[in-house]
């Protein structure tokens, strides 16, 4: 195994049980004593994120019953033993066994490694703050792209993006880092009363090639904006949630990935017809450079979704008809709101006319972005070229960068969205994702 496995969270050895029948997941770091030392920070991240990863694999594969180690090939340093142990794992030289009998909690470890990583980055840098640091990082993750077999460099990167993200939101709030092992990056951010924020999981979206930025997730995670309330003298048909914003827009998101409970939102569909699948209307705040997330103000109003609406109708789009195997399809591209325009009843009027003018489509919102549309009376007509529709919407959706997803449903249009395509084989591949299990295999 070459020596940049240490870095790879994706990658655990599985070794033969342990005399009393545990399973055996073995984390490799080949690197010499010295060089994990010289790499303090980052490698307690790593190490804690690697352990964390294999003790979630054996709670779901193993019924828990199970053992991590860390396979190191000289004496490891004591801070390595402290945090493998408090994430539950084992190191192991090559001659025996190293543990820490009552080690500082994880969250002590990540909260102290993190913070120093995000300082040893900036300073790496040569720039004056954690804000600069992150927007300097993000520059050089883009304008580099990062090889896709690159272990060490991919996770360095998402640790440091992650690192420096989490600073910026602890310097407005409290926050500690804690294990979500579900994750790839299995580190997440508590802000506590149940709000958890995942800097990890956008950091490797930004590694990857997303166009989006870590300053958006602080965005969200910052305490609530303070809402302007107009003078007495001026006691008119005031709206304090519009007066948030200063360029408001929908924006279709998955429910599941921003914390929904603190964001002015609204159902796409009905109550008696949605599903935690369709994809919510979070109105957001447009500032060309960034999208903001203005917090706990409550539902939209008419005022606001009006102008939102009026907003949307000026984003450019582009229309292109396309004749495919499955049979005409128009798809929607060519701006960040394109997938929105099934808000917009101009730009779907166009799509229906692209389509020959009938009275239902069937409309797939996958991605950041990305609308498609097909004629539905034909796809009705026709169960194969429906379940062929269906499917290349899902494989669109499952092709995007995780953040850029919206949702793998397909929705029924008139002249507004009325309700999901109901598809037992659909909602079947989805559940078996849900749990892990890769319905293609």
């Amino acid at each position: 195994m070459v020596a940049t496995a240490w870095a790879d969270l994706d990658k655990l050895a599985l070794a033969r049980p342990r005399p009393d029948g545990r399973a055996t997941l073995i984390a490799r770091d080949d690197r010499s004593a010295e060089a994990i030392t010289e790499a303090r920070h980052l490698s307690t991240v790593i190490a804690i994120a690697r352990v964390v990863r294999g003790t979630f694999a054996i709670e779901e594969r193993h019924g828990g019953h199970g053992l991590v180690i860390y396979s190191v090939r000289e004496h490891p340093p004591a801070f390595l033993v402290d945090a493998v142990s408090a994430a539950g794992g084992v190191v192991f030289d090559g001659s025996r066994e190293h543990t820490t009998r009552s080690p500082l909690a994880t969250t002590v470890q990540l909260d102290a490694a993190f913070s120093d990583l995000a300082s040893a980055v900036r300073r790496r840098l040569k720039v004056g703050s954690i804000g600069d640091a992150l927007d300097v990082l993000e520059h050089h993750v883009r304008r580099r792209a990062i090889p896709k077999d690159d272990a060490v460099a991919t996770w360095t990167a998402v640790s440091e993006l992650a690192a420096l993200a989490g600073e910026l939101i602890r310097a407005d709030r409290p926050a500690r880092w804690r294990a979500a092992g579900n994750e790839r990056f299995p580190l997440a951010l508590d802000l506590g009363k149940g709000e958890i924020a995942f800097p990890g999981k956008l950091a490797q979206a930004i590694v990857e090639g997303a166009a989006g930025s870590l300053r958006s997730l602080v965005a969200i995670a910052s305490p609530p904006m303070a809402v302007p309330v107009a003078p007495a003298s001026t006691v008119r048909a005031a709206d304090p949630v519009s007066a948030a914003y200063s360029h408001p827009l929908p924006l279709l998101c998955d429910r599941r990935t921003v914390p929904i409970e603190r964001l002015t939102h609204e159902l796409l569909l009905g109550d008696e017809v949605d599903t935690p699948d369709v994809p919510v209307i979070v109105y957001v705040d447009d500032r060309d450079d960034a999208v903001a997330w203005p917090q706990d103000l409550g539902a939209p109003t008419a005022a606001l979704r009006r102008t939102a609406l009026a907003n949307l109708a000026v984003q450019p789009v582009e229309l292109t008809p396309m004749d495919v195997l499955i049979g005409k399809v128009v798809v929607v591209t060519g701006g960040f709101y394109a997938a929105e325009s099934i808000l917009d009843r101009a730009t779907m009027e166009r799509v229906r006319s692209e389509l020959g003018g009938p009275e239902l489509l069937l409309v797939g919102i996958p991605a950041r972005g990305h609308l498609v549309a097909i004629d539905a009376t034909v796809a009705s007509a026709d169960p194969e070229l429906q379940a062929a529709f269906l499917m290349m919407v899902e494989g669109e959706y499952l092709r995007a960068l995780e953040c850029d997803r919206i949702t793998s449903e397909v929705i029924v249009y008139a002249d507004k969205p009325l309700g999901r395509v109901q598809s037992n084989l659909m909602d079947t591949r989805r559940a078996l994702r849900r749990v892990g299990v890769d319905p293609d295999a």
